[in-house]
């Protein structure tokens, strides 16, 4: 997929113009919404960055962290796409990368030698171990403009915003 960087934004002009073409646009609302697109996807290119630095994408991270916490520090790619919410084959595509780099090992599972485990190596714990302590300075700086009352309080109107997502994908299903 291409990346596209969006550095026209519309101003309240350009905005007026093509709301005025539509009955029931609140043009606050649609600048909150156009802001918020435009804060995350700054924010993720940010800690794109930050997970770059230790070779790992966000999905990678997640998959490792899985790991790190399960029992015995296995899965399997079953449980890994479920808990991921993405498709065995994708699983399998991310889980061959991390293979690759030693970051995981494919076993046997005791239990059924048909069934195969996803087990955390060492170089992905260690991994995990260099990326954990700049994950959460990266976090802290992300959010250190914010103070106690206001992150409570995003986080109040991050759920609302959810909820309006949570109807949206309803209506696009029936």
């Amino acid at each position: 997929m291409v990346e596209f960087k969006f550095n026209d934004r519309p101003n309240d002009g350009r905005l007026n113009q093509t709301i005025s073409e539509y009955a029931d646009v609140d043009l606050d609302a649609v600048k909150l919404f156009l802001d918020l697109q435009w804060t995350y996807r700054e924010m993720q290119k940010a800690y794109d960055a930050t997970l770059a630095e230790y070779g790992l994408t966000e999905t990678r991270f997640i998959i490792l962290m899985f790991l790190l916490r399960a029992d015995d520090h296995s899965l399997t790619p079953a449980v890994i796409a479920d808990k991921l919410g993405a498709t065995r084959a994708t699983v399998s595509k991310i889980l061959k990368r991390l293979t690759a780099n030693d970051w995981v090992i494919k076993t046997n599972s005791v239990q059924d030698k048909r069934s195969v485990l996803i087990q955390l190596a060492p170089a992905g714990e260690q991994v995990l171990t260099a990326f954990l302590p700049h994950n959460f300075s990266a976090v802290k700086t992300i959010m250190a403009p914010l103070s106690a009352t206001e992150i409570v309080t995003l986080s109040n109107l991050l759920h609302k915003i959810n909820i309006g997502t949570k109807k949206l994908n309803s209506e696009k299903s029936n």
